[in-house]
């Protein structure tokens, strides 16, 4: 099973489903558990709806993680009939961690909790439990990994890094004969950033370079954006879209992908741009080693408005830089991220969880 925050559900549903078809060509039957708020947003986007999902409350309070483990158990008794229903619980998203727990308690299942970002790696230590099941951290950065083993000898720990596809064509960016698209990922919570992102934008326009820019509605309200827009005269040239991040339809056309944030988060956005040709720019981050200044992407070091403005302007003046550093980030990820290896990864973390406890990994029927 694989059971997701509503974050998870919705940013990185495209992930989820190319775990589900690689997990599927091993042989692996995979079930998904998505919240009840994400479900309906999730089963309208189109080719990548889960084949079997099951929903779950989105009811956070103390002691309500029994109770939803509990109605998680009996509907995973309807969907399978086997007397242990599943053999792992991979858990994507702090926020229902302990649910994957008591889940792997109730169906005597071993729990791979997924170690997203930084933040979550000094949790580890505290989340076992001595009477509940066996659990493994993955970390799908080498740096989060270096994160959780300081954590102690107690800290079971399985290095998966996330992967995406690489088209077999190569899509040119940065035309002459057209204006170039920004594309504004992030989550918003800290304005500074994306004000400073935005002064950057604005900067490269009243140089004389031309851009319409796309960012995520959610994000652009957390960080109080559109005041600072018109102030900046980007009025005219900003669109609000909803959940932009996981319309990887829309965000895969632009340009140039800029990522504000620095906050030790692991986005796939990152690699799917770098595998389609994009030129990312992005604040400098150590915790997410896919961005290497230079190869992968045009890294900001500053937080200011000057700092993003010469990352941007730079971007979008040289389009032949930026081209070949858009196709130095593509051979990165086809030679150290694919979406094959990472399956591996996690199908090896699983073998070894499962095996652990002489629990074998079940075929689907037929």
């Amino acid at each position: 099973m694989i059971l997701a925050d509503e974050l998870f559900a919705s940013r990185e549903r495209a992930m989820l489903s190319r775990l589900e078809v690689g997990m599927a060509d091993e042989g692996v039957r995979v079930i998904h558990a998505i919240p009840e708020r994400a479900a309906g947003r999730v089963d309208a986007r189109g080719p990548e709806i889960f084949s079997q999902a099951i929903t779950y409350s989105d009811v956070a309070m103390p002691f309500a993680d029994r109770f939803r483990a509990a109605s998680l158990a009996r509907s995973l008794e309807e969907l399978v009939t086997d007397e242990n229903p599943v053999d792992v619980i991979h858990v994507f998203g702090g926020g229902v961690w302990n649910l994957g727990i008591q889940l792997g308690k109730l169906t005597e299942a071993g729990v791979v909790l997924e170690v997203w970002r930084s933040g979550l790696a000094a949790r580890a230590s505290s989340t076992r439990e001595k009477h509940g099941p066996p659990i493994v951290f993955l970390a799908p950065d080498p740096s989060i990994e270096r994160l959780l083993l300081a954590e102690g000898p107690g800290v079971t720990v399985r290095l998966a890094p996330w992967g995406v596809h690489v088209g077999s064509q190569s899509r040119e960016i940065l035309l002459e004969n057209r204006t170039p698209s920004v594309m504004v990922i992030g989550t918003g919570r800290d304005p500074r950033p994306y004000a400073a992102a935005l002064e950057g934008i604005a900067q490269a326009v009243n140089s004389g370079l031309d851009c319409m820019i796309f960012m995520d509605a959610l994000a652009a309200h957390r960080a109080r954006v559109w005041p600072l827009a018109q102030r900046l005269g980007l009025l005219s040239r900003l669109s609000l879209i909803e959940e932009l991040e996981g319309r990887r339809d829309l965000v895969l056309l632009g340009d140039v992908l800029v990522q504000p944030d620095s906050s030790g988060e692991q986005r796939s956005i990152l690699l799917d741009a770098m595998a389609s040709g994009m030129i990312v720019v992005a604040a400098s981050d150590a915790s997410v080693s896919a961005l290497i200044d230079g190869r992968t992407a045009r890294l900001v070091q500053g937080s200011d408005a000057p700092s993003w403005g010469q990352g941007i302007c730079g971007v979008l003046s040289d389009r032949a830089r930026s081209r070949e550093i858009g196709r130095s980030a593509r051979k990165f990820v086809k030679d150290h991220r694919l979406a094959s290896g990472q399956v591996r990864a996690i199908l090896d973390a699983y073998q070894w969880l499962t095996s652990s406890d002489a629990i074998p990994l079940r075929q689907p029927p037929g």
